[in-house]
This record gives C-alpha cells, sequence and structure tokens, in this order.
C-alpha cells in the first residue's frame, strides 16, 4: 500500500461563528429563546397575548445579548466556565489549630 498525503485546508480550524455567536453559545442560545418562547406560550393563559409575546420576545433579545456578552468577553468557554465558578464555595477555610497538631522533638 502507498501512504498517500492528504492536505487539510486551513479554514476547518477556525472558530465556528453563527451572527458573532461562537459555536459553544449557539446552542445556549437556541434553549434559552426557546425556552423563554414557550414560557410566554404558558404566561398567555395568565395575561393578554400580545404582552407574553412582548414579554418572551424580551426575554429572549436579552438572554441572546447575554451570549453575544460572554462569547465576546471572555472567549469560547467563557459562560460554561463562570457557571462552574458559581457551583464553587464563595471561601475556603484553610485555618488550622497549631495547639492540636502533633509536635515531634529530638532527644
Amino acid at each position: 500500500m502507498e501512504n498517500k498525503l492528504v492536505k487539510i485546508p486551513k479554514a476547518l480550524q477556525k472558530d465556528v461563528s453563527f451572527f458573532g455567536l461562537r459555536a459553544k453559545y449557539v446552542d445556549q442560545a437556541f434553549k434559552g429563546s426557546f425556552l423563554s418562547l414557550m414560557v410566554g406560550l404558558f404566561l398567555s393563559t395568565v395575561i393578554p397575548t400580545f404582552l407574553s409575546l412582548l414579554l418572551s420576545f424580551c426575554t429572549a433579545a436579552l438572554y441572546i445579548a447575554l451570549m453575544l456578552f460572554y462569547s465576546k468577553a471572555y472567549g469560547e468557554n467563557g459562560f460554561i466556565k463562570s457557571r462552574a465558578d458559581r457551583k464553587g464555595p464563595d471561601t475556603i477555610k484553610g485555618h488550622v489549630n497549631k495547639k492540636k497538631l502533633v509536635l515531634w522533638k529530638k532527644d
């Protein structure tokens, strides 16, 4: 068998973007927009339909704007990293009672 060289175009390693959103944010923006529209659909049973439509579209636009902000400010993994930072502890207890530590003395 012969060894064949396959040239890979450099364009394959470029970042994927869709209307300014990077690849990981497109999925998050779609999910957030879909959920806000579904909440607007259920809100229309309680409040007037036009008001719930405006409210759901405004929240969808705000969520997409939030994703654009994280995409531009923090890079490809910024939103995921900020969510992971919120799940961590606020403070780390780092104090040790030194009186209770064992002290080894050489005789």
